[in-house]
């Protein structure tokens, strides 16, 4: 087992050293593209970081603050839409209550002879209705009586 943690560790040193090699080649900006391999015209483009240790320290606290600070407006955020939501069901509820149709009397209560004539009655009366109603519908525009020799619309 110890012998092979040595392969292990002499392998993984090999191929740190070789893409270390390799990625000391540089960024190259070609047009508009970067890559790590030159092409015909490459600019080579510095991409160190040249802040203090100082600097990195106040940028990561900055970031640290900000990402607090965002955190906590989301929070607040979230809040206050769980209390609008909450205020929209109660309202929605209050809004469904009054609109809610009044209980009616069961059939056990209403004399169903009754009943059963009153409905006739209107079955009756809206019959009567549709068969004087004629079944063609006839529109007319309107007419400008301001205008010399206008005349009404005809019918047919």
């Amino acid at each position: 087992m110890n012998r092979s943690l040595s392969i292990a560790i002499i392998v993984i040193a090999i191929y740190s050293i070789s893409t270390g090699a390799s990625g000391q080649n540089g960024v190259y900006r070609c047009g508009n593209s970067y890559s790590q391999k030159p092409c015909t015209d490459a600019v080579v483009v510095d991409v160190q970081d040249a802040r203090t240790a100082e600097q990195k320290i106040q940028a990561d606290a900055t970031i640290r603050r900000d990402t607090a600070t965002a955190n906590a407006i989301e929070k607040e955020r979230l809040a206050q839409e769980a209390r609008q939501r909450a205020a929209q069901a109660k309202l929605t509820a209050a809004e469904k209550k009054q609109s809610a149709p009044k209980p009616q009397k069961t059939a056990d209560a209403l004399d169903t002879a009754d009943t059963t004539a009153a409905k006739s009655k209107r079955k009756k009366s809206t019959s009567a209705k549709q068969k004087a109603t004629p079944e063609v519908f006839i529109a007319s525009a309107p007419t400008d009586k301001n205008k010399p020799g206008a005349r009404p619309a005809k019918r047919p």
